[in-house]
């Protein structure tokens, strides 16, 4: 069963007066369960798909459907629930809260979505293995483990899909492995779908599709 269905997306940005064609034509279709690889060299537009298909940017022509609905048919309001309580993201940059320990920067994620548990919390931490860390603030932390908390941040809320953007991109290749292990691991074993944006073709074998994006079109 497709969870996210794309139809003839195109995607422009202005350079000055040229328009630059991002995004050309695409078609394509995530399954629930998925493990999404995207592929490509910089500048062929992997994070701009990503963002597309997470809402976080629009398109400029053709549909994205999330369960059957046509994202573009959506209030502001429900493009802002899709985001909270229905997508989980991970980004190369942590992104964590300085002033705030780990706990309460998952916590914060789930005050927005208005979906407060503390205990999933705690289960979360204990499931990254951050539990006896979670009173430790960003600074206080390595990259590994920030990234762990940002993966526990994006479950809180349970998400249909995670969208992951280089999310090894600060580690070094053994921490990077670990949360390549951990995403894989949720995959598995919680059906979460995951849609991944990497430069590293060794990280594909983590995938149970590979789509390799170059100028803009795609070779599944």
């Amino acid at each position: 069963m497709s969870i996210i269905e794309v139809r003839n997306l195109n995607k422009y940005y202005l350079q000055g007066k040229d328009k630059n064609h991002i995004l050309k034509n695409i078609s394509m279709k995530v399954n629930e369960g998925d493990f999404l690889g995207i592929i490509g060299p910089s500048g062929s537009g992997k994070t701009t798909l990503l963002y597309c298909l997470s809402s976080l940017e629009t398109i400029d022509e053709g549909e994205i459907l999330f369960e059957g609905e046509n994202i573009k048919d959506f209030s502001d309001k429900k493009v802002s629930d899709l985001r909270q309580k229905s997508f989980g993201f991970i980004f190369q940059f942590y992104n964590l809260i300085p002033n705030l320990t780990a706990y309460e920067n998952i916590l914060l994620a789930s005050v927005i979505a208005n979906k407060i548990n503390e205990e999933r919390i705690d289960s979360l931490l204990e499931m990254v293995g951050m539990k006896e860390y979670k009173n430790y603030f960003p600074n206080e932390m390595s990259g590994g483990m920030q990234q762990r908390v940002a993966i526990a941040r994006a479950l809180v809320n349970e998400p249909k899909v995670i969208f992951a953007d280089e999310p090894t991109g600060n580690l070094d290749q053994k921490k990077g492995k670990e949360i390549m292990d951990l995403l894989y691991k949720l995959n598995k074993e919680n059906n979460i779908t995951i849609i991944l944006v990497t430069h590293n073709e060794d990280y594909l074998k983590y995938c149970s599709r590979t789509i390799n994006l170059i100028d803009g079109e795609f070779i599944e």
